[in-house]
């Protein structure tokens, strides 16, 4: 609707504009009841403007309700012209303007009280108006406006009334749909709340056009029709017509509003003519006739209805992908969207070569316990608005919170590594402000340059700006790191992952080999063991994964929950298997790692796996790592107070590595302090080491909590540890790790392991 407070130049322009579109308004609305009548069944005395209320409200919805005037004009014309009565002359036009205005009014203010959330509702919307509202006040105003004789034989206004509001809200079914899907539906509000086929047309689109096969199939059935009625079948050629509603179904459903709205009216019309034809050769009456406008104006609810819900369908699919793609917070891609955008671009022909900068607020997690969720949520905003603006950004993603990513167009690292300083430069350091506080934003950026002829995939780029991030965070102000991604690293980095996945593998199938290093333990009885159990994997062909080859990788991956409840049921299910073995431990040590020990669960699987095996839990020692319990001490003491319930032993390893505090000796209720090896090791040549293990022993002493030395390898160092009051030895002097069955057969064809004084007094 033009502006009325536009500039006066722009006033006869506009005054032009608009008697152009009056005119051609009412050109078509008479020119429409022209072709109404050419494809009507020959009737005197039957007035036909039935399509002028289609384009009274097409126009009134595209723009504003007066356009209802210049149809309903054409309208009155058309009826001046063919009944030459001023009665029906102004029946026509207020039949023609009353109901498309008052439709067109109520359209608006349901749109604007509750817009339509889906298209099917707006086409209930626009059907319910046109039949219940628009096509009975048009009836109304018809039947009581109209002289008796006009309107067909019958002088009945019930059946008058009856005829007009099925053929006025039939044509306005067909011909204000079709019209808004030729013009457009001009500035209307959003398309949920348009009729059909009055979804807005961008600028420069094609023009909507019917369906061709539509249009081929309802020529087929309207000539097999007509063939029929030749042939002097009429009952069978009007149950043909019938084979119109597939057509209109199968088209509702594969095209869209626009296209069925067109096909709709160009196929309605034929069929009409058609049935006029037939009605004039059976001798029959207008009104008789009017079988094919009740089978049209089904067929044409039919298509509203399904054509609506198969476009809520594609939306709500199209959607769904767009979500699949898109962060939804920021309208970025997200770590899919990119991996596909990436790939997308990696596989196109002669490409160029690529930067991919990584951006990551390293204090994000700070921010947002300080300011809350909605306030990071709107500094991800943006950052996000800011990325956009980017030079020769190619695509932008939200990989997780607080982690960018960005793909640009770069043919160096030197490029790559300006752009990547120059985001930095831009964020880091910037004051974020809020109500509850201020936070200087601390940036990490780590780019990579993606060679054209690196024969790369997506998966690769991402995990390598993983990496290039990492880097970027362990290095000093300015935290950035830009490197090229070679072949090389590529080809290092699958195999690594090759690793990972074998490991995992192992693990999960469960190709555990079972070893153990003896352990001297003076309150041993002479023929008990103590011994410590230690894991080896088995490769795919038999062959042992000694630790070092692993465990990183089984950190890495957060796999040894999963290896820690393998190695318990493995060890439970071995002693219960070989009751030989389990009468001759004293103690059986197991490691538990800082992940199961978080793991809330882990104390009651221990449970059942010892009471399924039947094993004594006065025999088992569990093994938790002095960094891992600092860590997470709540965890950790959970986990201490829950096994020591149930009767099993539990040693602090690798004390001292963790830089802790004695107080961790009195918060946990240990049986063993095992004193780590870097301390053991050197005790003979470094007075700092023996002072340390010195201070140790005699806290541990005085909690009542024995003390284990590891990695004894000297008799020097044997002698040493017994002087300060170690009396639970563990090393390779003492014994090396074999399989936990070789252990006990050493064991059987040996004198046992003895203790301090026993094994110097044998050397």
């Amino acid at each position: 609707m033009p502006d009325a407070g536009g500039d006066a130049t722009a006033g006869p322009q506009q005054a032009g504009g608009g008697l152009a579109l009056a005119l051609a308004v009412f050109a078509i609305a008479f020119f429409a009841c022209l072709v109404a009548r050419l494809i009507s069944p020959p009737a005197p005395g039957v007035l036909l403007v039935w399509p002028a209320a289609g384009v009274a409200l097409a126009f009134a919805w595209r723009d504003s309700l007066r356009w209802v005037l210049p149809a309903a004009a054409g309208a009155a014309l058309w009826a001046w012209v063919d009944t030459r009565l001023p009665g029906a002359t102004a029946a026509a036009f207020a039949a023609s303007a009353a109901g498309p205005a008052l439709a067109v009014r109520l359209m608006r203010q349901l749109g604007d009280w509750k817009p339509a959330d889906y298209r099917l509702d707006a086409s209930v919307r626009f059907a319910m108006l046109v039949i219940l509202v628009a096509a009975p006040l048009d009836a109304l105003f018809a039947a009581l406006g109209l002289p008796a004789s006009i309107g067909g034989a019958e002088s009945n206004p019930i059946q008058r009334f009856a005829v007009w509001w099925l053929i006025d809200a039939l044509g306005m079914l067909l011909v204000a749909p079709a019209l808004l899907a030729w013009f457009g539906s001009g500035d209307r509000g959003p398309a949920a709340a348009e009729p059909p086929g009055g979804a807005s047309q961008p600028a420069g689109s094609r023009i909507a056009a019917p369906d061709s096969a539509a249009l081929v199939a309802t020529a087929v059935v309207a000539g097999l029709s007509a063939a029929l009625t030749v042939l002097g079948h009429p009952g069978f050629a009007h149950a043909l017509l019938f084979l119109y509603f597939p057509v209109v179904a199968w088209t509702a459903i594969r095209c869209d509003e626009r296209a069925t709205a067109l096909t709709l009216l160009i196929t309605g019309l034929p069929l009409l003519a058609l049935r006029a034809w037939q009605a004039d050769l059976a001798g029959a009456r207008g009104h008789e006739s009017l079988d094919v406008a009740v089978l049209l104006f089904c067929a044409v609810i039919v298509a509203l209805m399904l054509q609506a819900t198969a476009a809520d369908r594609r939306f709500a699919l199209a959607r769904m992908a767009r979500q699949a793609r898109e962060d939804m917070s920021t309208r970025l891609l997200n770590d899919r969207g990119l991996i596909t955008e990436v790939g997308e671009r990696l596989a196109t022909p002669g490409r160029p070569d690529y930067g991919l900068i990584g951006l990551h607020v390293a204090n994000f997690d700070t921010l947002n316990d300080l300011c809350g969720a909605l306030q990071a949520m709107q500094l991800e905003q943006d950052l996000a608005a800011m990325l956009r603006r980017q030079p020769g950004l190619r695509a932008a993603a939200r990989l997780s919170a607080g982690r960018f990513a960005l793909l640009v167009e770069a043919d160096s690292v030197a490029r790559v590594r300006s752009v990547a300083r120059e985001i930095y430069s831009q964020f880091n350091g910037q004051l974020f402000r809020t109500e509850h506080g201020s936070v200087r934003l601390q940036m990490c950026v780590g780019g990579l340059l993606v060679d054209r002829n690196a024969q790369i995939d997506s998966e690769d780029c991402i995990v390598s700006l993983s990496d290039a991030l990492a880097i970027a965070a362990s290095v000093r102000d300015p935290q950035l790191f830009v490197e090229p991604l070679s072949q090389t690293m590529i080809d290092a980095r699958r195999s690594h992952q090759a690793r990972i996945e074998q490991i995992r593998e192992a693990i999960r199938d469960q190709r555990f080999a079972l070893h153990a290093q003896p352990m001297i333990d003076p309150e041993a009885p002479p023929d008990k063991l103590s011994y410590e159990v230690l894991l080896r994997l088995l490769d795919r062909d038999g062959s042992l994964i000694r630790p070092p080859e692993f465990l990183t990788l089984v950190g890495q991956a957060q796999m040894t929950p999963a290896m820690d409840r393998g190695v318990i049921r493995a060890v439970f299910s071995w002693l219960a298997a070989h009751p030989e073995a389990l009468a001759r431990t004293w103690k059986c040590s197991i490691n538990l790692s800082g992940l199961t020990m978080s793991d809330g669960t882990i104390a009651g699987f221990i449970r059942e796996q010892r009471a399924l095996h039947g094993i004594p839990a006065e025999l088992i020692v569990f093994e938790i790592t002095e960094s891992e319990a600092i860590r997470n001490p709540a965890a950790a003491s959970r986990l201490v107070d829950d096994l020591k319930a149930e009767g099993f032993g539990i040693a602090l390893d690798d004390f001292g590595t963790g830089l802790a505090t004695f107080e961790y000796l009195k918060r946990f209720p240990l049986d063993y302090l095992k004193i780590d090896g870097s301390f053991i090791r050197n005790l003979t040549t470094s007075p700092i080491d023996e002072e340390i293990v010195l201070s140790t022993v005699r806290v541990a002493q005085r909690l009542n909590v024995r003390t284990v030395a590891e990695h004894v390898h000297s008799r020097e160092v044997l002698d040493r540890v017994t002087e300060l009051g170690i009396g639970h030895l563990q090393g390779n002097l003492i014994g090396s790790a074999c399989p936990l069955a070789e252990l006990f057969r050493t064991a059987s064809s040996q004198s046992p392991f003895k203790a301090p004084r026993d094994l110097r007094a044998t050397s």
